[in-house]
């Protein structure tokens, strides 16, 4: 009985996971990002079943998709506004097609990433320098990227051994991933004081 309870409860309370990314979105004052991580986070705790294993892939799309690159890439508006629904409509798309196919996320992560790409090497080719500096490369972004990997490997590849506990640590490491693809100061919303800093403690809550 203590089993099926824990097997039962242990995929809402890992989607708890992503409170710490919550939280640092919203010190750094990315408020959309905080409101899409905060949606994905509800109706994932909420609107799962472990026998039919039904998830909402739409927030949890678009929090992999949108969000993370939107803030890396640093767009202005309109430019923002017109990636972001282009992200949203991509992947409503792809769900009504396949609402569990590798679709859902390859084809919007990839279109994401190569509008990042070519927004940084224009950025490089004005500096004549890297861009972001190598700190971000080392820090966030490679860690950043091999958390998402490492999550949809879950999600796609490893669910079948066990659902319950998979899709737990896929929520974690999801979360992690969108922790340490944010970036530090959000350059749109002004000054607010010094950037919330990553520590010891935030990274022991998504992790766990």
């Amino acid at each position: 009985m203590g089993t099926l309870v824990a097997k039962l409860l242990l995929p809402t309370l890992s989607s708890l996971a992503f409170l710490p990314t919550i939280s640092i979105a919203a010190k750094r004052r990315f408020h959309m990002e905080a409101m899409v991580y905060l949606f994905t986070m509800f109706f994932v705790a909420l609107l799962w079943d472990d026998v039919s294993e039904t998830k909402p892939p739409m927030g949890q799309a678009q929090s992999v998709e949108d969000k993370p690159f939107q803030a890396l890439a640093d767009f202005d508006e309109p430019k923002r506004s017109t990636c972001m629904m282009f992200g949203v409509l991509t992947i409503a798309v792809r769900i009504y097609h396949d609402r569990r196919g590798y679709g859902v996320y390859s084809g919007p992560i990839g279109t994401a990433v190569l509008i990042t790409a070519a927004k940084w090497l224009q950025q490089m080719k004005e500096k004549k320098g890297l861009y972001p500096d190598k700190s971000v490369y080392a820090q966030q972004i490679g860690p950043g990227l091999c958390f998402g990997a490492l999550a949809l490997m879950l999600r796609f590849f490893f669910e079948d051994w066990d659902y319950t506990y998979v899709h737990s640590f896929y929520h974690c490491a999801l979360a992690m991933s969108f922790t340490l693809l944010l970036p530090k100061v959000n350059r749109k919303a002004g000054s607010a004081g010094p950037p919330a800093k990553l520590d010891c403690s935030s990274l022991c809550c998504a992790c766990l």
